[in-house]
């Protein structure tokens, strides 16, 4: 693991504060219910235990013992889980479908991706259908099962060549039996071994966070897109009167036709807040930034990686051409993962170029020849396992109404799956997300599914991706790291701006007290939580720490009634930028029945943020990054470290009984330098109905607990303040800036007072380490 970057002097007491927050065992939690903050909160409590149903029939699995002509009983196991599979379904029509059936695995490795028939990303090598419902799948007892992605090879070695630096390059010949098309991650003595690069460095260990990043940040310039205009479609009736995006709109073709399907909200010639869909054709690099260029054999087998200009995530390009005279790369297809697209990137790597190899651990595949490339560090390792497929295990019923239901699947080790970078992505609503609507484990037209115990590591993929119709999912004491992508997906469905007749969406899901780390190593627009076109989602109890962007990101405002309840978030937005460790919008209107049942409408149902634990460390700015439109959220009780309050462009947000401490660590001119953020309200349209009262805010170097936009004694329209705590350091003079006859000024608390504001509220010298820990702890563990 790459070392924690020393903290600025602001952040000295990281360790004490971390240390403390880790004591998850002391914090309370409320059961998986709406948050209601009038009520005292239960223990916390990690996820129950599952009552597994009684097994009407066990079939029992070995690969080394096993034989798929066996009867599947103790004694004589089946070898194959699929050939078990198939058991289950002949039991099932002897002795009905509402027994429950259990397939029980013992311990060894299965090579899923050996002489793999399926290579979707939709339909795992384990595919559950309707006819598969009341199904149990799990280790025996304490036995490690591990389902593996690929195909473990068998190669005879030998020397390439010596590189300059004093390296070796082995080679070796893939069998005829791997499919080189999936062949695109190479998994050493079980970790993922890094595909030949410049510049040198391992994605999964080394980013913008490091102090040798892996990338370079040598582009001259960036070859302009082409626009390509989009069919487009704007609802004008029904509209969010009252807001800034009171409109249902989208982009189709043109620019869009990168997605799958081939629709943006972004691709519309003027979005709310952004641009048309564009991405840049090609780039030049410096002189000297690609070294070897010139002796690139064949550039068409690379991709380049690169970052957003914004770094609000990151783009993959296939390599089409270059022009090694004028440093220059031109791209083929890709782009596609983040939705809005920008004129020009950021810092880039270039990877699977043959001449790049020149790093221990790195590796190269010739497919013309099939020979693989691979210089070792000192010895060569003993297991190579070639991904063969993305998806392990599909839970796929033929609709809603005939959907697969009551499955356990526990206790399994998910790995060494193919990296899905340049599948199919699409934008599912309002938000900055491009997804890839596929994973190591994927669910669509499912009830009652409960996934526990398992361990998703080493993925090329997202872990989980639950898409359209899933009631009643639980996702319980896993643990998830090293994947490519994001860590749970949760992706509907809409009919255009239709969400009330068409029930194509995630529901009533469960997300508790899993460990979620070390995610997206090649996507940057990536969380271990994205929740987009979904309805009530509790996310409980869960620890979650070192991804690029935000731990949580809400894509959306579609239906609401969302729980996000005593979660630890810390090194989040550890390589993009304008973020936090959770993330909200809310750009695009959809006709739900949140507010009432039954009756449509374009509101949401409130959701609720409460007693979390979040560090708003490396590049976060706001800990809750309510942006672009966020509307219906009640926040409290949460411990935020090293940022405040943030409302932009929404309305309806209330925030009571929080602690900021040190809220104003993020200075320079940009976010969170304030207790409160209030940004761009404008009568009308934005920063209605906001809410601020109760909170303890501690200043480090500041004396001005509110940034208010257009604050003005004149014409007051700010946030309802009131009964406050807030911290200052010792001998400075508590100021709050608003205008005052045409021109700002400094107020006093009592004149703040005069004007209606922050009545009841106090202002008081910044305290210590140990007295602010206290606080954390007992806000947490109680409340009033």
């Amino acid at each position: 693991m790459v070392s924690y970057i020393a903290p600025t002097s602001s952040k000295t007491n990281w360790t004490a504060l971390s240390q403390s927050a880790f004591q998850m065992d002391q914090c309370n939690s409320t059961s998986n219910i709406v948050y209601q903050r009038t009520k005292s909160a239960k223990p916390f409590k990690t996820a129950p235990e599952i009552k597994q149903r009684a097994c009407h029939h066990t079939i029992f699995v070995h690969d080394l013992k096993g034989n798929d002509m066996f009867d599947g009983t103790f004694e004589r196991p089946m070898k194959t889980i699929q050939a078990a599979l198939f058991l289950t379904r002949i039991l099932r029509a002897q002795h009905g479908s509402d027994q429950t059936l259990c397939m029980t695995i013992r311990g060894g490795t299965y090579y899923l991706g050996t002489n793999a028939t399926t290579i979707s990303s939709q339909i795992g090598a384990i595919a559950l259908t309707t006819n598969d419902s009341n199904l149990v799948i799990e280790n025996y007892q304490d036995e490690r099962v591990i389902l593996s992605g690929g195909t473990l090879l068998k190669l005879q070695w030998s020397v390439h060549a010596k590189t300059a630096a004093g390296g070796t390059i082995m080679k070796a010949q893939v069998p005829p039996s791997v499919n080189l098309d999936l062949f695109n991650e190479l998994y050493i003595d079980d970790k993922r071994a890094i595909v030949a690069k410049y510049p040198n460095g391992d994605p999964s260990t080394q980013g913008l966070y490091a102090k040798d990043p892996g990338f370079s940040f040598d582009s001259q310039s960036w070859i302009p897109p082409v626009f390509n205009q989009s069919v487009e479609i704007h609802v004008q009736d029904p509209s969010r009167t009252g807001t800034v995006f009171p409109y249902f709109q989208l982009g189709l073709g043109g620019g869009a036709s990168v997605f799958n399907p081939p629709r943006n909200f972004w691709s519309t010639a003027s979005p709310p807040a952004g641009n048309n869909y564009v991405v840049p054709r090609g780039f030049t690099v410096k002189n000297d930034a690609l070294p070897h260029i010139g002796n690139w054999s064949k550039p068409t087998t690379g991709f380049v990686h690169a970052f957003h200009s914004g770094y609000w995530g990151s783009w993959v390009f296939e390599i089409a051409s270059i022009n090694s005279t004028e440093n220059t790369i031109m791209f083929g297809r890709g782009g596609f993962q983040e939705a809005r697209g920008s004129n020009n990137g950021g810092a880039f790597y270039v990877a699977n170029i043959f001449e790049e190899l020149d790093s221990p651990n790195e590796w190269f595949l010739d497919k013309d020849t099939r020979t693989l490339y691979f210089m070792p560090n000192e010895t060569m390792p003993q297991d190579f396992v070639a991904s063969q497929i993305p998806c392990l295990i599909s839970i796929s019923g033929s609709s809603d109404e005939n959907s697969v239901h009551n499955v356990l699947i526990q206790g399994l080790t998910l790995t060494q799956t193919s990296s899905t970078y340049m599948r199919d992505y699409m934008v599912p609503s309002g938000g900055d997300w491009a997804v890839h609507r596929g994973g190591t484990m994927y669910l669509t037209n499912t009830r009652n599914i409960t996934i526990t115990r398992n361990l998703f590591t080493q993925l090329g993929s997202n872990g989980m991706a639950l898409i359209d119709y899933n009631d009643a999912t639980s996702i319980t004491l896993n643990e998830f790291v090293w994947l490519a992508d994001s860590g749970i997906i949760l992706v509907g469905n809409t009919n255009g701006i239709d969400g009330f007749s068409v029930a194509s969406q995630p529901v009533n899901t469960l997300i508790q007290s899993n460990l979620i780390h070390e995610t997206g190593i090649y996507i940057k627009q990536s969380s271990p939580v994205l929740i987009s076109v979904s309805r009530s989602v509790s996310v409980i109890g869960n620890l979650m720490f070192n991804m690029p962007r935000a731990a949580i990101n809400i894509n959306d405002g579609f239906y609401g009634n969302h729980t996000f309840s005593w979660n630890v978030l810390f090194n989040t937005v550890r390589e993009t930028s304008d973020h936090g460790p959770i993330n909200s919008w809310d750009r695009q209107p959809f006709l739900t029945d949140a507010v009432q049942s039954g009756l449509p409408s374009l509101w949401q149902h409130k959701s609720y943020i409460h007693h979390n634990t979040l560090f708003n460390n490396y590049r976060s700015v706001w800990p809750i990054d309510h942006d672009d439109g966020s509307c219906f959220y009640e926040d409290s009780y949460n411990f935020q470290v090293y940022g405040g309050k943030k409302n932009y462009l929404g309305h309806s947000k209330t925030d009571h009984h929080e602690i900021y401490v040190y809220s104003d660590a993020n200075q320079g001119g940009f976010g969170s330098d304030s207790c409160l953020g209030d940004y761009a309200p404008s009568r009308g349209s934005s920063g209605w109905n906001e809410t601020w009262i109760n909170n303890t805010c501690i200043l480090y170097n500041s004396s001005i607990p509110y940034n208010i936009d257009r604050c003005d004694t004149a014409d007051l329209f700010v946030p309802y303040l009131a009964s406050n705590k807030i911290y200052i350091p010792s001998e400075t003079q508590v100021a709050f800036i608003c205008n005052v006859n045409g021109s700002s000024a400094r107020l006093s608390l009592d004149q703040w007072n005069s004007y209606g504001l922050d009545l009841g509220t106090s202002v008081q010298t910044t305290p210590d380490i140990e007295t602010i820990i206290e606080w954390g702890r007992e806000m947490l563990q109680h409340t009033e």
